[in-house]
């Protein structure tokens, strides 16, 4: 038995099983979703739910019996949030930014394992815009942020990522759903330097996002400007990528990455 097997409290893994189901559906589970996730009866899925929600991190909806996450949630994030010390050195340039374009959201994300996150964002002051808070998960495939993010992966590692996303899933007409092209999009990223979201996962909206490089060279997080076209042409986008890269650039330095 491994160590980690060994301290491992079977009760407590399946009460953040439930979490982890709750945070990736976009609506409240139910007593047989979590049977199905779990597989456990629906007896052991009702006690689970019932324990968690009496700790305060869900909500039971009393008419439909559906449970969603709380607000006590949102706590943690907030917390974990700000604990993150790429997001401190980071902050300001996505001001300097924003105060160059400012009719594009700046966006800051990173990875977690198979997941893209956003973890800041100023929005531009243009209307209409899109709607990405902090902590929101948006695909790797499809996007900016999380083409840069995955760009130095192996194809192992993004074939873990398309499991992880069940599959290659199609947002607009534009998105890339061909392992194949992806393959060779993320090593044009590589190549370049710039990730790019030509309306590929909102109709419309369009992006260009850089990496930030630690003192190993690894990317550990991408900066971005986005904007739908009413407010910035796809010309516009293109033309952040200069400033983009001297603020990622500046904050890498900052990390221990020189560029050569």
């Amino acid at each position: 038995m491994s160590e980690n097997e060994k301290y491992n409290i079977k009760v407590v893994e399946r009460c953040f099983k439930i979490l982890d189901l709750a945070c990736k559906r976009q609506s409240p589970i139910s007593i047989q979703d979590v049977c199905d996730e779990l597989d456990v009866n629906s007896n052991m899925a009702f006690r689970l739910l019932s324990s968690i929600q009496k700790a305060g991190y869900l909500d039971k909806n009393p008419k439909t019996g559906l449970f969603s996450l709380s607000l006590k949630c949102l706590g943690l994030s907030r917390t974990s949030l700000q604990s993150m010390e790429i997001r401190k050195l980071t902050m300001p340039y996505l001001e300097l930014l924003w105060a160059n374009y400012q009719k594009a959201n700046v966006n800051m994300g990173v990875r977690n394992g198979t997941e893209i996150l956003i973890i800041d964002r100023i929005d531009g002051q243009s209307l209409p815009r899109t709607y990405f808070t902090p902590g929101r998960v948006i695909p790797f495939h499809c996007t900016g942020l999380g083409k840069v993010l995955c760009s130095q992966m192996s194809e192992a590692e993004v074939d873990q990522m398309i499991e992880a996303a069940g599959g290659l899933k199609a947002f607009t007409p534009k998105t890339i759903i061909d392992k194949k092209e992806l393959m060779a999009e993320l090593a044009r990223v590589r190549e370049e330097g710039v990730g790019r979201d030509r309306n590929e996962y909102i109709s419309g909206d369009n992006c260009s996002a850089v990496p930030i490089m630690n003192g190993d060279g690894k990317i550990v997080a991408a900066i971005s400007a986005s904007a739908l076209e009413p407010n910035m042409s796809v010309e516009e986008i293109e033309g952040t990528i200069p400033k983009l890269k001297e603020m990622a650039n500046r904050i890498s330095s900052m990390l221990g990455y020189y560029a050569v």
